[in-house]
C-alpha cells in the first residue's frame, strides 16, 4: 500500500491522471460528483478505451443534471433548450465535455436518493489498466475538481 496526500503532491498530478491515461476503465463511489472532474481528467478519460461508472449521492448541481437528462435523452432539442450557449465560459467545455461522455455512454453516473440509500460517504475507486492490472484506492477524496486539486485529501491505493 501507498499512501497518497495533497500536501505533499498534486494528486492529480501524480496519481490521477497517469492511472486514467490510456486505462480500460474506472469504477468510483464517492460522495460528491461534479462534471468540475473533467477539468482535471477530461483529457485522460478521453484516452480510455473503457468506460468510467460512478455511483455518488443524489446532491449535485443543476446544470450536471440537465446536461445528464440531455445525454440520456440524447436528444438535439432538449439539449439545446437549457441553451447551452448561454453558459459561462468557464463551463461550456466541461458541460459539452459530460453530454459527450454521458450520450456516448463513455461514462455512467447513477445517483442513490439519500432518502432511500443513506449518505454516500465512502469514497473509493479501480483503475483498470489496458493490461488488465489493477490500482485500487480509498481515502477521503471526492470526484470533483476541488477534492483533486485544492483540498486536502489523504488516501492510500494498493
Amino acid at each position: 500500500m501507498n499512501r497518497f496526500s495533497s500536501r505533499q503532491t498534486p494528486l492529480d498530478e501524480s496519481f490521477l491522471n497517469q492511472r486514467l491515461k490510456g486505462a480500460k476503465k474506472y469504477d468510483r463511489i464517492a460522495g460528491y460528483f461534479s462534471s468540475s472532474i473533467l477539468e482535471v481528467a477530461g483529457e485522460a478519460i478521453e484516452s480510455m478505451t473503457g468506460k468510467v461508472r460512478i455511483i455518488c449521492n443524489s446532491d449535485l448541481e443543476i446544470k450536471d443534471v440537465e446536461t445528464a437528462r440531455a445525454a440520456n435523452f440524447a436528444l438535439r432539442r432538449e439539449w439545446c433548450s437549457f441553451e447551452p450557449e448561454k453558459l459561462d465560459s468557464r463551463s461550456k467545455p466541461r458541460l459539452t465535455r459530460l453530454y459527450q461522455f454521458l450520450s456516448t455512454g463513455k461514462m455512467e453516473v447513477k445517483v442513490l436518493p439519500r432518502d432511500k440509500f443513506g449518505l454516500v460517504h465512502g469514497k473509493a475507486g479501480v483503475i483498470t489498466l489496458a493490461n488488465g492490472i489493477q490500482t485500487s484506492f480509498l481515502g477521503s477524496i471526492n470526484e470533483t475538481y476541488s477534492a483533486w486539486k485544492l483540498n486536502y485529501e489523504p488516501f492510500v491505493r494498493s
